[in-house]
């Protein structure tokens, strides 16, 4: 019927009704913000920290404005709609300043609506601020730019980010407060003598670009610089350190989902790239997608483990059940909803992964640079894996979804209706069956994972990764099936 429908339609007609059908398509409310949110916040009040100079607060301020997040909130947030530490952690353009403030206590709002869902078993059909910011926009905008959510990309952005984190501690560290000061003048000098070498010998430029300079009241300052961090109080930089953790801490709690442990993102958007010349690039670290890689990408995350689960192992064997995204929550074999951990022992293994990435930030913040962890980071050694992945292959699973529906075309009902309608309209624009397309890229998954093996040993060499990323973990990643 929709080849048809679209079939007298020119091209700039059809990419209308595309649109128009996206924005007023059906939204389904999904718990992905508030899982993020509320783990961060279970790990921060677990976590129990305590030392004489220092007490962490879960409450963290915008460097510029004040605004508060609280270290939930941050993990939300970062990475899905912030693309960068500047952008949730630095100030916007003064002449826009009013509607980006709205916009971010909106999403603060609607994070907490999705808590309050699961604490009380509930599903919510509003919240039409989130479904703008994190849903219409980016199909509109056909921004699938996701690699860092799913596996092996997911674990470099927390080494990359957690190592940041602990950087911006040891810089806390090595500042004052006004009591230090006047407690210790002589310790504080040596101290910031330190810390002016640690900062000038990092790979931030030394200033602000001139524009910023000129008209600092018009223009954000989206980059960090050297001048930058030594003018930051010593509580301004804890709260650095903690917004880059928050950060890291998104793609760590990504790591807990069934629908991220082996979905093989950038292979995907090559294969894509096979069937339209137009996707072809110089480059084999192409990281942004399409339309079309977007919706293969959300088929095999949805089906993966869904409902049943994934049984998974990790790095000090534990072995749990790893269930997708809207049902981290979900108690063992239901679909009731529980943040409770006497309730819902699977929730401690994400939770205290968390917790041991704030201790490492929370020790440097207390210890200073003897306090980095010398190995492994702790967080990892709990991020899950399959054993025996040849066994219980990517294939293998979404062969067994197409044999319970009986036919590869109707898996497609594991897209979201807007994904689904995009990628047949894509399709039909280019004159291709959604069909025939689908069933090349199901008989393509093995070669598709095989690639993925093939970049993570590649990239696995590197020094950093092979420092900070357990062993087992590793190993596991390089025989992903």
């Amino acid at each position: 019927m929709l080849e048809s429908f679209f079939a007298y339609f020119p091209k700039s007609a059809k990419l209308a009704v595309i649109f128009l059908s996206v924005i007023f398509s059906r939204y389904m409310f999904a718990f992905d913000g508030g899982e993020h949110a509320l783990i961060g916040n279970l790990a921060f009040e677990k976590s129990t920290f305590t030392h004489p100079t220092f007490t962490p607060k879960n409450e963290l301020k915008n460097l510029e404005t004040d605004m508060p997040f609280n270290y939930g909130q941050v993990v939300a947030m970062s990475g899905d709609m912030y693309v960068s530490v500047e952008e949730i952690a630095l100030s916007d353009p003064i002449i826009l300043n009013g509607f980006f403030g709205r916009n971010r206590n909106s999403l603060k709002n609607c994070i907490n609506i999705e808590i309050e869902a699961i604490y009380n078993d509930k599903v919510y059909s509003g919240c039409s601020d989130l479904v703008f910011a994190k849903k219409k926009l980016k199909y509109l905008t056909l921004a699938h730019d996701n690699y860092t959510h799913f596996a092996w990309h997911n674990i470099k952005k927390y080494v990359e980010f957690h190592t940041k984190a602990l950087w911006f501690a040891k810089l806390a560290y090595l500042k004052c407060s006004d009591d230090q000061w006047l407690e210790n003048a002589q310790q504080c000098e040596a101290k910031s003598a330190i810390l002016w070498k640690e900062v000038e010998s990092s790979g931030y430029r030394e200033k602000l670009k001139s524009k910023y300079r000129k008209l600092p009241k018009l223009f954000p300052r989206r980059a960090f610089s050297q001048r930058y961090f030594i003018k930051l109080t010593k509580q301004q930089m804890i709260d650095l350190a903690l917004f880059t953790n928050g950060y890291a801490d998104h793609f760590l709690t990504d790591a807990f989902s069934a629908g991220h442990l082996r979905v093989p993102r950038s292979q995907i958007d090559r294969f894509v790239s096979y069937y339209d010349i137009d996707l072809v690039t110089d480059s084999d670290d192409r990281e942004e997608g399409t339309s079309l890689s977007g919706a293969l990408t959300q088929l095999l995350h949805n089906t993966d483990g869904y409902l049943g689960g994934t049984k998974v192992t990790n790095s000090v064997g534990n072995e749990f059940i790893l269930r997708s995204d809207k049902q981290l929550f979900s108690l063992p074999d239901s679909t009731e909803l529980s943040a409770d951990f006497e309730q819902n022992n699977q929730l401690q293994y994400p939770v205290d992964a968390v917790v041991h990435s704030l201790q490492e930030v929370f020790n440097v913040v207390v210890n200073g640079g003897d306090a980095m962890p010398k190995y492994a980071y702790k967080a990892l050694e709990l991020v899950p894996f399959i054993e025996n992945a040849e066994q219980n292959s990517l294939a293998t699973q979404i062969q067994a979804a197409i044999e319970d529906r009986g036919a590869t075309k109707k898996i497609i009902d594991q897209m979201s209706d807007e994904m689904s309608l995009l990628f047949k309209a894509k399709l039909l624009i280019e004159d291709k069956s959604y069909k025939h397309y689908l069933q090349d890229f199901v008989d393509s998954i093995p070669q598709l994972m095989a690639e993925f093996r093939e970049q993570v040993t590649m990239e696995s060499e590197n020094e950093l990764f092979k420092k900070r990323i357990p062993a087992p973990l590793l190993e596991n990643l390089r025989q992903m099936h």
